[in-house]
């Protein structure tokens, strides 16, 4: 068992068609090293672990290097981890404790371990036997920009959806580029400031996830008055023919600590709602947020979001979760951690793009996104 380099590309890929299947969006090759480059890790070279046997790769335990900010009694410390993405053993090595043994290396190499999105039957088990703490799902927050929009492309149900409020007072905010280390001092001075556990978004971190991201373009929408800011991505409604988008936000970051003890926050609400404004006049007709923590329930409420949860009680979803592709109702999205001082997540900031949740499900024969 050794950690992935550039000379195992071609072993890596074979494994992955094979047990993946040639769809795989990991096998166009910029994607793969852009995800598992990771950062914070300079001079490391990959962290995945690959498993020979006879000389044959067998298995593969996706790592993500990154660095987490973790509360402690003596204050914030940042600390090495790595994020678990796609882990496979050749059907005829399991039950021989192989995958055990992996996790263990895992373990070993980083004091702090995350994923999101497991799958409940498989990997989640593992993860709980070795004292890892588990979110079933994140809450999900949905906002309907164009309710007719909505009900004419997910039925009836989507009109359960509060409208998203219209204000002529305020103009919609457009996104624009950013220097990472605007939004890196930001998020200092607030989940930084607030003591939340999370990846912790450095100016590296803001590169290398979203600017130079080799899946998704991501959008950054930047308050000049200085509430916060907002990352998301426009996802085309194909059913649409390319007439409507949903606006996927990925990361909400108020400026004010207080905002991330649970306090509704006006400027940064207002901030959002300019946002939205100028997704509604790009066609975008639905919203959704993917977070571990309710602290922002309050603020997102007062333009027009509410919990998926709120409005599913009998199992009917007002929106997909997949908009594209497999649409429908697909799973949620849950949250992994094990790291020193983490009992739950009640101040634990994971979303969407946390591990690989967030990067493209299929491409064309040119590599290029469709979903």
């Amino acid at each position: 068992m050794r950690t992935y380099s550039e000379s195992d590309w071609e072993a890596v890929g074979n494994f992955i068609v094979s047990q993946w299947g040639s769809g795989h969006p990991m096998l166009v090759r910029r994607l793969f090293d852009w995800q598992f480059r990771g950062f914070g890790a300079e001079g490391q070279g990959g962290a995945s672990l690959l498993l020979f046997v006879e000389g044959e790769l067998v298995g593969f335990r996706g790592i993500i290097p990154g660095l987490y900010q973790v509360p402690s009694p003596r204050g914030m410390q940042v600390l090495p981890g790595g994020s678990l993405a796609m882990w496979m053993l050749r059907e005829e090595f399991r039950g021989r404790g192989l995958g055990r043994i992996m996790h263990a290396e895992a373990e070993r190499l980083f004091p702090v371990l995350a994923g999101a999105g497991s799958n409940p039957e498989t990997s989640v088990p593992i993860y709980l036997k070795n004292g890892f703490r588990l979110l079933e799902s994140m809450e999900r927050y949905l906002a309907a920009l164009d309710p007719p929009a909505c009900q004419s492309l997910f039925g009836n149900r989507a009109a359960e959806l509060p409208r998203a409020p219209v204000s002529d007072k305020e103009p919609p905010i457009a996104p624009s580029p950013c220097d990472p280390a605007i939004l890196a001092r930001i998020w200092e001075g607030s989940a930084f400031e607030a003591g939340f556990f999370s990846l912790y978004r450095n100016e590296e971190f803001w590169r290398w996830r979203i600017l130079e991201s080799q899946g998704f373009r991501y959008e950054i929408f930047l308050d000049p008055e200085g509430a916060g800011f907002a990352v998301a991505r426009l996802e085309p409604l194909l059913s649409s023919e390319g007439a409507f988008s949903v606006l996927r936000l990925i990361d909400l970051v108020p400026a004010r600590p207080s905002t991330w003890h649970a306090v509704e926050d006006l400027p940064f609400a207002r901030f959002l709602g300019r946002c939205l404004a100028w997704s509604r006049e790009t066609g975008c007709i639905a919203a959704d947020f993917h977070c571990t923590t309710g602290v922002f329930r309050p603020t997102l409420a007062r333009v027009g979001f509410v919990r998926e949860r709120d409005l599913s009680g009998d199992g009917v979803l007002p929106l997909p979760r997949l908009f594209n592709g497999a649409q429908g109702r697909g799973r949620p999205i849950n949250a992994l951690v094990k790291a020193p001082g983490i009992e739950s997540f009640e101040r634990v900031y994971m979303v969407k793009s946390d591990n690989d949740m967030d990067r493209p499900r299929r491409l064309d024969a040119d590599g290029n996104v469709l979903y």
